[in-house]
């Protein structure tokens, strides 16, 4: 089920709430959004990612105080979360009909086998159309005969193409196009060997605490929503996902922001929203779900 329109509307509100003005963008990336919304769950995701975040920086406030995130760091987590995914729209160049093409795609969810081609993929999902889907793939500079993981890791660089100079606060951009660095997908080498950006993206030069907030929020959602885990299933899923990493194994911040995320999403409702799939939710979490 695709979003809302409401849910495009909402993406005014959350930027708002971190002194963004959303008309500041290029109305062709408000576009984009505007597809994504109207075809794929991104936006709803995003905003439910922001709630954790949200909670995340309340906790901080109120039992790390000294630690808590600054204005800048909570206007990354929050944009970066926000757009992290406009990629799914496709490449930076790609006209409308393109665009329209790659988010039909990256609105099925489930493909039971990362490794099938592009064009096997059209002809599964796509049957009544699936040559004429080939070929427009084709138009976009793009090789039918790819695997759909190949496919997939392609939007964190369409997400920094996109993102690059055209309103979007400049330190977020990094956040948003490196969410999937875990799976060794770091576009145009943007995180240097010492954690340095090698692009210029103003007052913030490194990958910190802020983008590895954005990458945990991702995957805690989708082993919720899309992977129908527990809480608990979730934070194991994190936790394993961190010790095996050839480079971020073992990594302080990551592992305690895995921690705080367990404790956050583990309190009562005071704090405020926590959420977990429709089904196989765990007792101590409260269930909260966009019904779209």
């Amino acid at each position: 089920m695709a979003s809302s329109p409401r849910s495009f509307e909402r993406l005014r509100t959350l930027c708002a709430d971190v002194d963004f003005d959303l008309e500041r963008i290029r109305p062709s990336i408000l576009d984009r959004m505007r597809l994504l919304a109207e075809t794929t769950e991104t936006l709803n995701d995003g905003e439910r990612a922001v709630r954790f975040a949200n909670d995340i920086f309340r906790y901080y406030d109120v039992s790390k105080p000294l630690r808590r995130f600054t204005a800048l760091e909570r206007r990354i987590v929050v944009i970066g979360t926000l757009f992290s995914d406009v990629g799914k729209s496709g490449p930076a160049e790609a006209a409308p009909d393109g665009q329209l093409l790659v988010a039909e795609m990256f609105a099925v969810e489930h493909v039971i086998d990362e490794r099938t081609s592009v064009a096997r993929f059209f002809e599964v999902y796509f049957p009544t159309d699936a040559a004429r889907r080939a070929r427009r793939f084709g138009a976009l500079g793009l090789d039918a005969g790819m695997t759909m993981r190949g496919f997939w890791n392609l939007h964190s660089a369409w997400t920094l193409h996109i993102l690059q100079g055209d309103g979007v606060p400049m330190e977020a951009v990094p956040a948003a196009a490196t969410h999937h660095i875990l799976e060794n997908v770091n576009p145009d080498s943007l995180v240097a060997a010492d954690g340095r950006f090698t692009k210029y993206f103003g007052k913030h030069a490194s990958f910190e605490r802020p983008e590895k907030l954005v990458i945990l929020l991702d995957k805690y959602d989708a082993a919720l929503r899309r992977g129908r885990r527990t809480h608990c299933q979730a934070i194991a899923l994190l936790r394993d996902v961190i010790a095996r990493n050839h480079r971020f194994g073992g990594d302080h911040e990551f592992l305690e922001l895995i921690e705080d995320l367990d404790d956050v999403m583990k309190l009562p409702n005071e704090l405020g929203t926590t959420i977990a799939g429709p089904t196989h939710v765990a007792a101590n979490v409260r269930l909260r779900w966009d019904a779209t």
